[in-house]
């Protein structure tokens, strides 16, 4: 083994990518699987002995991500339909998800962002995104990119997506992060009547049905997109730092 990673990762990087595609059936997937296999691939290189060519290596680990991703899609899958069951057997007693403590330090959104990544929310990757700059808030796209062997225009992409999935989080799971369901109710209210950039009426229904309904069978079509446009309206009227 004479060449360094970086070497052999721009080597391998096209068919990686390109397999991470393949495997997971849609670019936004196999984007975020290729991110977190090059991560791993980087945080493991020194176990890397030469015996078989890197690409092959590397493509391992892209398979172990591939099957642990899919896995994890398919859990989330069946514990939907399993919420879904208890949402018709007994509504008022919808299953929580195992949060953070309330924000204390600078860093309540790191644990905000694990949190997430176990209830399927966000990606290993974009959590440590997110993570990376919240603790380097001085540091560029390009040093942050880094430290976690990403170029600097995928950690601001990554950022850019992981934002309003972390929202959404916040909303279903941690209400209580955002001043709790009373002053999230306002919010909303006060984001249908704004006179500028008001809620839409796709996303008014989406966040009254999910958020403040807790309805679990909603799925209007384009209702994740619109959930997401309206968790940006709504925090924005909470008032927050």
């Amino acid at each position: 083994m004479t060449d360094d990673f970086e070497t052999n990762w721009r080597r391998a990087r096209q068919q990686v990518q390109l397999y991470c595609y393949r495997a997971a059936g849609n670019r936004d997937d196999g984007e975020d699987i290729f991110q977190q296999a090059a991560v791993r691939a980087w945080r493991g290189y020194a176990s890397f002995r030469g015996d078989c060519a890197f690409v092959s290596w590397a493509i391992a680990i892209a398979k172990r991500e591939v099957a642990r991703v899919m896995g994890r899609k398919s859990e989330r899958a069946r514990s939907e339909s399993s919420l879904e069951q208890l949402s018709e057997e007994a509504p008022g007693l919808l299953p929580g998800v195992a949060a953070p403590q309330a924000p204390g330090d600078a860093h309540w959104l790191t644990r905000a962002a694990a949190a997430a990544v176990a209830a399927g929310e966000l990606t290993e990757c974009e959590a440590s995104v997110l993570s990376a700059r919240v603790s380097l808030p001085e540091c560029s796209w390009e040093q942050i990119g880094s430290l976690l062997y990403l170029e600097g225009n995928a950690c601001a992409v990554t950022h850019c997506r992981a934002i309003p999935k972390l929202r959404v989080y916040l909303f279903l799971h941690r209400a209580d992060l955002l001043g709790g369901r009373e002053a999230i109710a306002a919010a909303y209210v006060a984001a249908r009547e704004a006179k500028d950039d008001p809620l839409t009426q796709d996303e008014a229904a989406a966040f009254h049905h999910c958020v403040l309904d807790s309805t679990v069978r909603y799925r209007k079509p384009g209702w994740t997109s619109s959930l997401r446009s309206a968790c940006g309206k709504v925090i924005r009227r909470l008032g927050l730092p």
